[in-house]
């Protein structure tokens, strides 16, 4: 389980939701966001004998991650309308980095997939 790439992935994406959390104040809705993401992420990495659950697991987390920036989009509007206003803290970069890491994992999981299929032919 530890020595897959793709776990290392999922942690680092924790990690950086975690740090995103503790960070800078955002709305309740983007902070049960990260948490489900998060948490969605941590739970892939301990299912790793269910390869295509992992899969689902991944793309379900990419969801959540891009819902984060759809939420950071509308709540940004409501509290400043005006766009000279607005200030994208620096926090904000970490679910992005997060969504590549996902992405990466999902690969990866996607690759020892096939790879354990080609196994299972040669039998």
């Amino acid at each position: 389980m530890w020595q897959r790439k793709q776990t290392v992935f999922l942690l680092l994406a924790v990690v950086l939701a975690a740090v995103t959390l503790c960070s800078d104040f955002y709305s309740w809705g983007q902070h049960a966001i990260l948490v489900l993401a998060a948490a969605v992420n941590l739970l892939t990495v301990f299912l790793y004998r269910r390869r295509p659950l992992q899969v689902v697991l991944c793309t379900i987390s990419l969801f959540l991650y891009l819902g984060w920036y759809l939420a950071l989009v509308v709540f940004s509007k409501q509290q400043a309308p005006d766009a000279s206003q607005f200030q994208l803290p620096w926090s904000a970069v970490l679910p992005a980095v997060c969504l590549i890491l996902v992405v990466m994992a999902r690969q990866a999981v996607k690759s020892d997939e096939r790879l354990v299929r080609a196994a299972d032919r040669l039998r």
